[in-house]
């Protein structure tokens, strides 16, 4: 198999888990009354979308509702900016929330999403629930969902069951991300040592090195690392947007590090000597005698 035609097949491959991954795995469920899916964001804002059109007569009314649930949920926010988004056919309205907290090495938030389903209750919405999403960095959240194991805390409300005021404390470790930093200076490190060795060994030891911090990088998930300098504060804004995606450069990196080890050993295979193996053309000569370099 020639070396461009790994090539396409790593970059097909590429292009199908990019597919896959945009699909999703299915569309949203149907949801009963009036859904709050918080998002709090790594650069100290939020989002808050409501899901409550069946009730409403009119977009704009779900938008005048969203933005008093957002005020209700983070009270001390700096501005509040309503939207309609339409997701899969399904239009819901979308508070973005800027100020919802003060960036630190320690994030203490309280959302207290009772005062918001009173709003909710006035308008009819009598069951439903509150979703919740927080920055990939080390926090806690209390209280839990009865049985709720997911990585996204969801909570029932009505018949009985009291909107929550959910406690959460973030702790973020910027570490991280420089350690995904470091993978990254690794694979690139070992892609330009193997694209530039005149010997098969050398080539072939980079690429390995390259493609190994390769996977770990993506097996870390490095691209959410940057999550931690947004809360902690270290960074914002466009320069948070670039640090956090810049241990992702790992994954095609590594492809071409795949296609570089592939061709160091292909060289070896094809011709030791021309691939500069010091233990070349070791072939009997005349007389049992052995060609010079044993």
């Amino acid at each position: 198999m020639s070396v461009r035609r790994v090539g396409r097949l790593l970059a097909l491959g590429v292009l199908l888990l990019l597919a896959l991954s945009a699909c999703g795995g299915g569309g949203e469920r149907a949801l009963p009354g009036a859904w709050v899916d918080i998002a709090v964001m790594p650069d100290g804002g939020a989002q808050v979308d409501l899901r409550a059109a069946g009730r409403l007569r009119s977009d704009a009314e779900v938008r005048d509702l969203a933005g008093a649930v957002a005020r209700e949920v983070f009270p001390g926010a700096t501005g509040v900016r309503v939207r309609t988004v339409t997701s899969r056919g399904y239009p819901f309205a979308r508070a973005d929330v800027t100020g919802a907290y003060r960036p630190g090495r320690t994030v203490p938030l309280e959302l207290d999403t009772a005062r918001a389903w009173r709003r909710l209750a006035a308008r009819g919405f009598d069951e439903g629930g509150v979703r919740l999403w927080l920055p990939s960095v080390p926090a806690t959240v209390r209280p839990r969902p009865p049985g709720g194991t997911s990585d996204v805390p969801e909570w029932t409300v009505g018949r009985g069951r009291p909107a929550p005021v959910v406690r959460v404390v973030m702790r973020p470790r910027p570490a991280l991300w420089f350690g995904a930093a470091a993978l990254l200076v690794l694979v690139v490190a070992g892609v330009v040592v193997s694209a530039a060795a005149r010997r098969w060994y050398v080539a072939v030891s980079a690429a390995a090195v390259a493609i190994v911090c390769a996977v770990v990088t993506v097996s870390a998930a490095a691209g959410r690392q940057g999550d931690n300098l947004g809360v902690a504060g270290v960074l914002g804004g466009r320069a948070l947007a670039v640090a956090a995606g810049a241990p992702l450069a790992g994954l095609p990196l590594g492809l071409v590090a795949v296609v570089l080890f592939v061709r160091a050993l292909r060289r070896l295979l094809d011709d030791p000597a021309a691939a500069g193996s010091p233990y070349a053309a070791r072939r009997p000569g005349r007389g049992g005698a052995r060609t010079p370099g044993r």
